[in-house]
């Protein structure tokens, strides 16, 4: 295990001890996360997180070619995730996610069997924009996967992640399972990472639900990091 690797979970660890995590298994606070972004944050991460499974069935109901439902649905996504993030943050910068994409890929645990897979930045290293400044905050947007009937301990749990999903049957919902950090860019530290899980019920399924999923999931991000920061 290397340095950096230790101290994420170690950091987390105390987290758990402390009793930050205790009314979730599904979000883990550093102890120094105290004031949640408001105003200015950078994002990373949204080019590639998102994920359409269920190709055929979404490319029905969006009136979309299936060849051509993973580009354009989460090309829809990304634009709407971007615009819900600007409402909240006039000062929102977005990284480009080459600046992320050659961090090693690390293990933030979560809890004692819930574990987030993500690039995850050296100690030391600094997420930079293109003029080479250092926005102080980064939230890094691991996963963003879109289904039907998804629940995120199928993918997040270590016990339950080799369980075969049942049976294609009629859906209930349309699901959006998402995983992120939000990263002290300065001390190169994870204060504050979340698993979140939407059940969308479905009548009809068009652009605009998928619009809706979007905007219900980031304001459901902004709401976790403002509850996850000790008072």
């Amino acid at each position: 295990m290397t340095f950096k690797k230790s101290i994420l979970i170690l950091g987390l660890a105390i987290c758990m001890l402390a009793g930050c995590a205790d009314s979730s298994h599904w979000t883990a606070s550093h102890p120094s996360y105290h004031k949640a972004p408001y105003g200015g944050i950078a994002v990373t991460g949204i080019e590639n997180a998102f994920v359409i499974t269920r190709s055929s069935w979404f490319a029905k109901r969006l009136e979309i070619e299936r060849d051509s439902v993973q580009i354009i649905a989460t090309r829809h996504c990304r634009n709407i995730f971007e615009d819900e993030m600007r409402k909240g943050y006039g000062n929102l910068l977005v990284l480009p996610d080459s600046v992320n994409a050659k961090s090693p890929e690390e293990s933030l645990r979560i809890d004692e069997r819930i574990f987030i897979k993500g690039h995850i930045p050296e100690q030391g290293i600094s997420l930079k924009d293109s003029s080479g400044n250092v926005p102080p905050l980064v939230l890094i947007l691991h996963e963003f996967i879109i289904g039907t009937d998804l629940k995120r301990e199928n993918f997040f749990d270590y016990a339950l992640i080799h369980n075969e999903s049942g049976s294609i049957r009629k859906p209930d919902n349309v699901s959006a399972i998402f995983s992120y950090t939000l990263w002290d860019n300065l001390k190169q530290r994870p204060l504050f990472s979340a698993i979140e899980e939407i059940q969308q019920p479905i009548t009809t399924y068009k652009i605009s639900n998928l619009t809706k999923l979007i905007q219900i999931a980031v304001q459901k991000i902004r709401k976790s990091l403002y509850t996850g920061a000790s008072k």
